[in-house]
């Protein structure tokens, strides 16, 4: 692998670890009842997950237009991270909503009592 290719595999890497980290600290934030941070925090994340997909966009575009890319283990590396930050965007807005609806209907019991 070049050490073009190789940078973008590392950059690829990085951007969707770091989005993957922030689905888990809204789901954090979330548990501990922050919902309104949760969802901020899962806002921001997917803007980082949106720069991952520009990065994997930008490289199959490359691709396309005539630029070898070898297929190695660090290019399927980059997109299972990319993918699994994908994936962990899905799960921490499902997670967020459901510690909100427990919260909502918490409140609700205590209301009622």
């Amino acid at each position: 692998m070049d050490e073009k290719q190789l940078k973008r595999a590392m950059e690829l890497i990085s951007v969707a670890g770091t989005a993957k980290s922030m689905c888990i600290n809204a789901m954090n934030q979330a548990e501990k009842g922050e919902i309104d941070t949760a969802r901020t925090t899962l806002k921001d994340a997917k803007k980082t997950l949106h720069e991952a997909h520009n990065i994997q966009t930008k490289w199959m575009t490359d691709e396309m237009n005539g630029e070898k890319v070898e297929k190695s283990i660090m290019l399927i590396h980059s997109q299972d991270h990319f993918i699994s930050a994908d994936i962990m965007m899905t799960v921490a807005e499902k997670v967020i909503n459901l510690h909100d609806e427990i919260a909502q209907l918490k409140a609700k019991e205590q209301v009622n009592g």
